[in-house]
């Protein structure tokens, strides 16, 4: 129910004169309903003197003392604005009308009490044409009291009766109610103006008490517009649907299900982007203010608000606010929320932050996600926290607390454990170094990554009369010990030779090294690295009899061998 609501200029046709006595029946079932929904406004409420404080500091209060919960736009009410407040003795509508003015407005939905900015007052006149027994159609226009001008793209909804419409430029609406009720409340909102409400009553042949629709409001609906102001909300959504989402704010109903062809083609008609649904059903595409259950489509789900369930489509799915359960798309999921559960897609995956895993076929994008796991074909990327990161190409965080696995490179501020061919972590491993092993080759080495793993990555130049003159190389390393003066490595590598005309042989190589290093500096160190190979023999050695050699010291360039060795060299830190 709303607060400020009056029965405004009524019309009362012959239709109306036959069935007068009904009005006193509906007067008296109108205010027991208005007390009853508005238990906590209405509740008696004592309150201290307050010299100096903030409104959020009061809200605060109100809440520890009265289990009271607050909803606002942040943008129209700042809670650190000073206050001075008078003890108090009465109504919590009294105390919150006192201390923020008659230009704002409250009403109550659920455990929540809503405050709107509405300093504009609406006057509403209406009548009812009834020529068809199976169809009652509400005329009404809508002006601003205080100017007295029309007021356009007013929204005009019954919540029961699921019927919605916007008032034209001249401020005149018409609303087809196609199954009468004995009464109905139709409601009038518009952005800066406080909500009304005027009673329609029919003839008493209509059955009196049915069960009313069930309704609930999306907190924090003002900063989630991120949804109407997207390339999706702009593409696919109306004008007037969003003007309607800024009158009625983050007020839904509930319906069982949906059924539509395009947002604009659907069984809910106008107001469709205003309900949750348990079951919805979109051929192409459809609008809903959310899901609570299953929703499937052809080409696009939109929700304005929230997505509770299974959300499957061939296309892609849009949701304005959070997401629990499941998420799959053919193309792509995007949230401007929070998410708690899989999204899994062929294109692209976005959410704030998540808490489950995103598996996209091209790339997974979030603000934050510590409890969260990223898996893509190309790529990874997180502004803040992530678990986990896994991807064919790149992955890039700000902090990995977990694996970041990608086969090109991995780009954070902090990653523990990165394993790629680049590793470009802020607080990790960056060094150049120079070394000689057993074989006389001559290595440039390059190591990137966190602080606990890194890779290597090397290119080799024979010293003596080598047919195998070069050598390429690539490894995984960890850091064992790390201490001011000296610090333990343990790598593993896989080297292949080339010829002098860079043509690839065979006779790769793989080792296993640990490197002591003796820190001179916090730039420069020295190192020597006792080594355990396998090397396959060379592509123009005489083919030797006998199994797989074992050598203490270097390998026999006849026979495939395992064979110890050792290097030394000097590495600068970057």
């Amino acid at each position: 129910m709303f607060l400020g609501k009056r029965i405004n200029h009524i019309k009362i046709t012959p239709f109306f004169r036959r069935k007068l006595t009904c009005f006193l029946l509906f007067f008296v079932l109108f205010s027991f309903l208005e007390a009853h929904a508005q238990q906590q406004l209405s509740a008696e409420i004592q309150m201290p003197a307050f010299p100096k404080t903030t409104v959020g500091q009061v809200f605060q209060v109100l809440k520890d003392k009265q289990a009271t919960l607050f909803s606002f736009n942040s943008n129209i009410l700042q809670t650190d604005s000073i206050i001075h407040v008078a003890a108090y003795k009465g109504s919590l509508f009294g105390y919150l009308d006192g201390i923020l003015g008659k230009e704002y407005s409250f009403k109550e939905i659920g455990k929540h009490i809503i405050m709107q900015y509405t300093p504009q007052r609406m006057s509403v006149d209406f009548e009812v044409q009834t020529d068809d027994k199976n169809k009652v159609v509400i005329l009404g226009y809508i002006k601003n009291i205080r100017t007295n001008k029309p007021i356009s793209d007013a929204s005009i909804f019954d919540r029961d009766a699921l019927l919605s419409t916007l008032t034209d430029k001249n401020g005149y609406f018409e609303l087809d109610v196609k199954k009468k009720n004995s009464l109905i409340a139709v409601n009038v909102s518009k952005e800066m103006f406080r909500d009304t409400s005027v009673m329609v009553i029919f003839p008493i042949e209509a059955k009196m008490g049915n069960k009313k629709r069930k309704y609930g409001y999306f907190t924090g609906y003002g900063e989630r517009n991120g949804f109407y102001q997207s390339f999706f909300g702009r593409a696919f959504l109306s004008p007037a649907q969003s003007i309607q989402n800024m009158n009625l704010g983050g007020l839904f109903l509930y319906s069982p299900y949906q059924v539509s062809m395009t947002p604009g083609l659907s069984s809910h008609g106008f107001i469709r982007s205003q309900i949750v649904n348990k079951f919805s059903m979109n051929i192409l595409g459809g609008s809903t203010a959310g899901v609570k259950g299953v929703e499937i489509g052809g080409v696009f789900n939109l929700n304005q608000y929230d997505m509770q369930g299974l959300q499957f489509v061939g296309g892609f799915n849009i949701v304005g606010g959070q997401v629990r359960g499941m998420q799959i798309a053919g193309l792509s999921n995007q949230v401007f929320g929070d998410v708690k559960g899989l999204q899994m897609a062929g294109g692209l995956n976005g959410a704030d932050t998540v808490k489950g895993v995103q598996i996209g076929g091209i790339g997974n994008i979030m603000k934050e996600g510590s409890d969260a796991t990223q898996l893509a074909g190309a790529f990874n990327h997180s502004t803040g926290t992530v678990g986990h990161q896994m991807a064919g190409i790149a992955n890039i965080a700000k902090k990995v607390k977990g694996i970041q696995l990608a086969a090109v490179v991995n780009i954070a501020d902090s990653s523990d454990y990165p394993i790629g061919l680049l590793n470009f972590i802020k607080n990790g491993e960056k060094s150049f170094s120079l070394a000689i092993d057993q074989d006389q080759y001559l290595a440039m080495q390059f190591r990137s990554g966190g602080r606990v793993l890194y890779s290597l990555l090397a290119v080799n130049v024979a010293t003596d009369d080598n047919r195998s003159k070069y050598a390429l190389e690539a490894g995984l390393g960890a850091v064992v010990l790390h201490g001011d003066k000296f610090m333990l490595r343990a790598e593993i590598s896989s080297r292949n030779h080339l010829t002098n005309k860079f043509k690839m042989l065979t006779n790769n190589q793989s080792t296993l090294r640990l490197i002591p290093e003796l820190r001179l500096s916090n730039k420069l160190s020295l190192f020597v690295s006792p080594s355990f190979s396998y090397a396959k023999k060379d592509d123009d050695a005489v083919t030797k009899t006998g199994k797989t050699l074992w050598k203490v010291w270097g390998r026999d360039k006849g026979r495939n061998s395992f064979f110890g060795g050792a290097g030394a060299g000097i590495m600068l830190k970057l």
